[in-house]
């Protein structure tokens, strides 16, 4: 697409996110952000508010892939699948055990494998001074991958997310930490876990492609687009 046909189209999905937050449900994320009390303050235009949706909307971008990845993940491990079952039965909205899957599913594949960031002070690293303002690499998917200090660190283990604190653990990123922490964060998980659930209510993933070995280390790379998955009617 040429630059200014792209502009363009940025505009008009601005324009369209702009219409909807005016007359948007005081329930929906849009209206609670226009009226988050920041919104009104003297740093409003930074904020902006109504611009949030369109990270919320990056966010949902990501939701097919991480669905996909974890109900393969589910079928190569029938017994988390299993212990799933009462969550997803019940019917509740918190599906904490679905929502660690999803999370472990981000460990093992994130979205972003890589974080950039900028030092905001000077830095001291292994004996070497970096100014302020330097950009670091930050390989996520290889520190949340290290056996050396990530316990079964290639395997599908979604219990580690419910421990207390899991969610702060530096040695797991796949939405970064402190300041530039991913804002669709509990959005993608939470639309994630609800759409895993409405397909284990009915049915049991019962097999998919790729094959996944539960019994040797998961793969580095899994493609969601050659993703198939077999179910049975429950």
């Amino acid at each position: 697409m040429q630059p200014a046909a792209e502009a363009l189209r940025l505009c008009a999905a601005a324009a369209r996110v702009e219409e909807y937050a005016a007359r948007a449900e005081p329930y929906t994320l849009a209206a609670l952000a226009r009226s988050h009390p920041a919104a009104a303050g003297p740093d409003a235009a930074a904020l902006d508010a109504v611009g949030q949706a369109h990270h919320w909307l990056l966010a949902l971008d990501t939701v097919a892939p991480i669905v996909a990845r974890t109900l393969l993940l589910l079928a190569a491990y029938p017994a988390e699948q299993e212990a799933l079952r009462a969550e997803v039965d019940g019917g509740g909205a918190e599906l904490p055990r679905l929502r660690a899957c999803v999370q472990e599913t981000l460990r093992l594949f994130p979205i972003v494998p890589d974080l950039v960031r900028v030092t905001r002070a000077e830095t001291e690293w292994r004996g070497v001074h970096y100014p302020a303002g330097t950009a670091v690499l930050v390989p996520a998917l290889f520190h949340q991958r290290d056996p050396e200090h990530v316990p079964a660190a290639h395997q599908f283990v979604p219990g580690r997310w419910l421990r207390p604190g899991a969610a702060q653990d530096i040695r797991m990123a796949p939405f970064s930490h402190g300041g530039g922490r991913c804002p669709g964060e509990h959005l993608g998980v939470l639309t994630a876990a609800e759409l895993a659930a409405a397909v284990l209510r009915g049915h049991r993933v019962t097999g998919g492609r790729p094959t996944v070995d539960p019994c040797l280390p998961l793969p580095g790379i899994l493609s969601s687009a050659g993703i198939r998955l077999t179910l049975a009617q429950r």
